[in-house]
């Protein structure tokens, strides 16, 4: 008998032992509070767990507004049992639960892309990893202003400014207390990180960075969690902090989404990785559309035909309607349609990590009626995708 339920506290002992078995980083156990341990999943068979997962329900931003998401992680498999399809089951059942929740996408960070990409999973989108020496930040002037030490009584101010830094952005998690304090102040081993909240000469809280400093055989780094900044000169003084660590570190590691300029700010380029953000996979078409935030002026309709393999019941022809950006969805029977993608294809449009016509020059979009692809660009208008929360 195969079993997809919840773990019981007294299996959490099981949890525990395969998450080790599986992951180099781990969670501290003291995470792992009774509210968590009933996000745990688990495969089941004949009594035994064989796979299991963690599902945590978020809202995430999606422009000017916010959807109900499901995030995975933890998802593991004891080697004995690998290959045996538990893992997808495993999934399917934690999609099926998540959709009767209300969440209109699963996230997850994928051990392996194309395992994930079988599935119906889709990268959300890219950010990049900067990495300048303090050196190739002394360019940036220090104005009046103070640098104060943050933690966890600081978390409310420091909402402000992240929430108010990455207004109008797909994918930054909707933080609560609890996330900020375990998440986000703490690294998964629970040690804190160093935290700094740059105020200027009114007291105002404009900008704040979160990291820690970590040995390399090259010489140390300061690995940056969140560098987040209201405006141009609360930016620049986060710059200004990590120059003056030069007698310390030999670079610092700073995320950015991918539009965020920072070569063009500094005297010379300096080194720059992309680096994947979280998957997502579409679970409720018709209430994904109704649900998502579509740029405010978009007045019109289009049909489109959606293929999914994966969970068929995504699969079909929708009906969109806008009236100053709030869409009506219908599914209809089948038909010509105006647009066609796969459900994995929509989430990246819907992500804006994928426009609109870059997908039709692709082959990733179908679109039939330019006047319909038009329309699907001027909905999906706005900054590209970022989110700096792991799970």
């Amino acid at each position: 008998m195969i079993e997809y339920r919840a773990l019981t506290s007294a299996e959490f002992e099981q949890f525990w032992a395969l998450d080790r078995y599986a992951f180099a980083r781990q969670y501290h156990r003291g995470r792992y509070t009774p509210e968590v341990i009933a996000q745990l999943r688990g495969l089941f068979v004949h009594g035994e767990l064989v796979a299991q997962l963690q599902i945590m329900p978020f809202r995430m931003q999606a422009g000017n507004g916010a959807l109900s998401v499901g995030a995975i992680g933890s998802v593991a498999t004891w080697p004995q049992y690998r290959r045996r399809g538990y893992a997808e089951r495993l999934l399917r059942a934690a999609c099926t639960e998540l959709r009767e929740q209300g969440a209109v996408l699963a996230l997850l960070y994928p051990f392996r892309h194309e395992f994930y990409h079988r599935l119906g999973w889709a990268l959300a989108g890219e950010r990049r990893l900067v990495q300048p020496t303090p050196g190739q930040l002394r360019a940036f002037q220090a104005v009046a202003g103070t640098y104060v030490a943050a933690g966890p009584a600081q978390i409310e101010e420091l909402d402000t400014i992240y929430r108010g830094a990455l207004r109008g952005r797909y994918g930054p998690l909707v933080r609560d207390q609890s996330w900020w304090r375990e998440d986000v102040l703490h690294t998964w081993g629970g040690e804190p990180y160093y935290a700094f909240i740059w105020r200027d000469d009114q007291g105002r809280g404009r900008s704040y960075l979160i990291y820690r400093l970590e040995r390399h055989e090259t010489g140390d780094r300061i690995v940056c969690r969140d560098i987040v900044a209201l405006d141009p000169t609360a930016r620049a003084q986060l710059f200004v902090f990590l120059a003056r660590h030069a007698d310390q570190i030999v670079a610092a590691e700073i995320p950015t989404p991918v539009d965020a300029p920072l070569n063009a700010l500094l005297p010379a380029p300096v080194p720059t990785t992309v680096v994947p953000l979280f998957m997502q996979r579409v679970l409720d078409v018709a209430q994904l559309l109704t649900e998502y935030p579509f740029t405010a002026t978009t007045t019109g309709h289009l049909t489109i035909q959606i293929a999914d393999e994966w969970l068929p019941d995504n699969a079909g022809r929708y009906r969109i309607e806008w009236q100053q950006g709030k869409a009506t969805v219908t599914r209809l029977g089948p038909g010509e349609a105006d647009l066609a993608c796969t459900s994995a294809t929509l989430s990246q449009l819907l992500s804006r990590y994928l426009r609109p016509r870059t997908a039709v020059a692709f082959g990733l979009l179908a679109a039939p009626q330019r006047q319909a692809l038009l329309l699907l660009e001027a909905a999906l208008d706005g900054l590209p995708p970022f989110c700096a929360d792991y799970w």
